[in-house]
């Protein structure tokens, strides 16, 4: 009389082991793939933010944010003046990011100050850095690296200027807005033709 045998051998536990080993990294690299859309899609939606901020900022004051004077049309007939271009991770969050107070004019008692909402809402999360004077402040996308600001922009996939402003900003020129990506590399000059896996303000939506 044969014996009946309800347990696994050998050969079918391998197998079971090598079919659960093949789930599990499988869905291992499925949420890996959904976190890294995750990262994009959120930093996507603070470039969003900012690039927002900085129009509103340029609604309200008729330039971009910039620690320069703004240069008048005399200013930019020749010879002009040079602009200093600005590239900088700890810039946008002390225009954008806080209250500011602006002088309106002034009046006998002095000067007619007005407290202004910020520009852009930042999570406390997207912020690093004490606040301890000018600057000191970076603006993080999902992978916890900066976001880069520049003005004048060089946009588009190409190293010329973003000149769709014209002549009404002092630098005739649109801004730029870069994070890394999850490469936290971030190249001023290639970044600009080939944005890779960059999340920037002129192409948002990274694959």
């Amino acid at each position: 009389m044969r014996r009946s045998n309800s347990g696994f051998s050998l050969i079918e536990l391998l197998v079971v082991i090598a079919i659960l080993g093949f789930l599990a990294a499988t869905l291992t690299i499925a949420a890996a793939g959904l976190r890294q859309r995750s990262n994009i899609e959120k930093t996507a939606a603070l470039v969003r933010r900012i690039d927002a901020g900085c129009e509103a900022y340029f609604t309200k004051f008729h330039d971009y944010p910039s620690d320069y004077a703004k240069l008048t049309a005399a200013d930019k007939k020749p010879p002009p003046k040079v602009w200093a271009t600005i590239k900088s991770d700890k810039y946008v969050y002390d225009y954008l990011g806080k209250p500011l107070t602006v002088t309106e004019g002034f009046v006998a008692a002095g000067a007619k100050v007005k407290n202004l909402e910020p520009f852009c809402e930042m999570n406390a999360s997207e912020i690093l850095g004490p606040d301890t004077g000018p600057h000191t402040v970076q603006v993080l996308d999902a992978w916890k690296g900066p976001i880069w600001y520049e003005l004048p922009g060089y946009a588009h996939g190409t190293n010329f200027p973003d000149r769709s402003k014209g002549e009404v900003s002092s630098t005739d020129s649109k801004f730029d807005l870069t994070s890394a990506g999850p490469d936290k590399v971030c190249d001023s000059f290639l970044d600009k033709l080939i944005p890779d896996d960059d999340v920037t303000n002129w192409t948002y939506d990274r694959k």
